[in-house]
C-alpha cells in the first residue's frame, strides 16, 4: 500500500471516528459542513478525499483542530475557544 493510500485511509477512518464520537449521523455532519450526504459518505468510504477547505469545515463542526483529522492524535484535544 502506498503512503498516499495509507494517508487517505487514515483520514477516512478519522472522519468516521470523530463523527461517531460526537453521536452524529452522516446527514447531520454533512449539513453542518455544507456538503451533500453522498460527499461525506464518499470521504468515509475512500471514494474521494476532502479538500482542505472541507477539512477545516469538518474540524469546525466537530470542534477539533484540522490537524486532528489529517494527523490524528490518540486523545481528544478540543479547539481553543476564542
Amino acid at each position: 500500500m502506498s503512503s498516499e493510500s495509507m494517508a487517505e485511509e487514515l483520514v477516512r477512518k478519522t472522519i468516521r471516528a470523530w463523527r461517531t464520537e460526537n453521536f452524529l449521523t452522516l446527514q447531520e455532519l454533512a449539513d453542518m459542513v455544507g456538503v451533500r450526504l453522498q460527499t461525506l459518505w464518499n470521504w468515509e468510504n475512500d471514494r474521494a478525499m476532502p479538500a482542505f477547505r472541507n477539512i477545516r469545515a469538518l474540524a469546525r463542526a466537530l470542534k477539533i483542530e484540522p490537524r486532528q483529522i489529517i494527523l490524528p492524535t490518540p486523545r481528544r484535544e478540543p479547539i481553543a475557544e476564542s
